[in-house]
Formats: structure tokens, C-alpha cells, sequence
């Protein structure tokens, strides 16, 4: 039987959470900046979430899955026994996505006060290539810290929520595995000291 409603009424962790034996279809749509998603479950656990008819690699999925969850307005349906047309599988335990999601966001706005502009130009250091296997949003983002990039450019780039991006590189940075560059993206650089003393800087 298939289930519908509002996020607002039934917001999407609570839905996951009555849903998590169940196999099927959650189609998610009208959530602002977001396009229509779809989440594909097996009991316990996230096959796949899709974009477009398309499934969302790892990080991207994270991310969308994290906004989601934050998500007050929408609507979704749940298909029952419907399945993904393509072979990619993220097959993540609902549970453990949901605990993690949800101390990812109470980290976030522990560090909100202390993440960069977004425009603030960051680059990759000399260690943070010993970090690439552990580190999913570097390995993804080091092309473009490699050239110098500011959270801004990286969210058009990665797809993936500025404030989330803010907080990577955040974490990042305290790691040492990037460094502020002392530029802001789009500010010429005659004008930077003007820029930092009106921002108290």
C-alpha cells in the first residue's frame, strides 16, 4: 500500500525510521533547492538515492540525504517493492546514516560562529595527500583546492549544500590539509584591506 504525505506532518526521519523494514521507493519532491529525489530502501538499509533517474555518488548522496532530513516543507510517496533500474548500491544502514546525520548537523551548528566566508579562497597543503583515502570530500573537492577555490565556487562544483562545504573545509583546515590563501574570491586585491578592516578583520 502505498503511503503519502507532507514532511512538515511526517518529517523524513520519522519516515525512515517507520519505513525501516520495509522495501521500496521514496519519492521526495517540492523541497526547496532540491530536485525531486528518490530513496531506494531493502529493510535496514539505503539502497540508493537518485537524482534524474540517476543514482547520487557517495558524498553527493550524504549531502542531499543531510538536507533532506532537514527539510520541513515537501512532499513525498512511498512505492512499495519498487526498486532501482541501475546496479550502484550505497546499501547504508539506516540507523547508523540517521545517528551520523544527525550528529554531522549538531556539529555544524556547535561550529557555525567559526566557519569561513564562503568567499574566503582555500588550498590544498603538502599533507593532505596522505589524507585521500580517508577523506571523501577532499579527494573530491582537490582538484579544485589544488588551483585555489572558495566554498562558494566548490558548492556550484560538488552540488552539495554551502554551509556543509563551509564545515568541511573547516574541519579541513583545523587538520592542517588546507589553508586560507588571505584572499576573497571576487574582491580585487587592492581592495582586500579595505574589505577585512570594514569586517573587523
Amino acid at each position: 500500500m502505498a503511503l503519502f504525505g507532507s514532511l512538515n506532518a511526517l518529517p523524513l526521519e520519522k519516515l525512515l525510521q517507520l519505513l525501516a523494514h520495509k522495501e521500496g521507493a521514496v519519492e521526495i519532491w517540492n523541497v526547496k533547492d532540491i530536485p525531486a529525489t528518490t530513496l531506494y530502501l531493502k529493510p535496514g538499509y539505503i539502497r540508493s538515492i537518485d537524482q534524474h533517474g540517476k543514482p547520487l555518488e557517495a558524498l553527493a548522496a550524504k549531502a542531499t540525504l543531510q538536507a533532506l532530513l532537514q527539510a520541513r516543507e515537501g512532499s513525498f510517496e512511498f512505492l512499495p517493492g519498487a526498486k532501482p533500474k541501475h546496479k550502484v548500491r550505497l546499501n547504508w544502514p539506516v540507523e547508523k546514516v540517521l545517528l551520523s546525520t544527525v550528529t554531522l548537523q549538531d556539529e555544524l551548528e556547535r561550529y557555525r560562529p567559526l566557519l569561513p566566508d564562503p568567499r574566503a579562497v582555500f588550498k590544498v597543503t603538502p599533507m593532505a595527500k596522505k589524507s585521500l583515502p580517508q577523506e571523501s570530500f577532499l579527494r573530491k573537492a582537490l582538484p579544485y583546492l589544488q588551483k585555489g577555490v572558495s566554498a562558494e565556487t566548490l558548492t556550484k562544483a560538488l552540488k552539495m549544500p554551502l554551509d556543509l562545504v563551509r564545515f568541511y573545509l573547516f574541519r579541513l583546515e583545523r587538520k592542517g590539509l588546507v589553508e586560507r590563501t588571505g584572499k576573497i574570491e571576487g574582491v580585487r586585491p587592492g581592495l582586500l584591506g579595505l574589505f577585512l578592516k570594514g569586517m573587523g578583520l
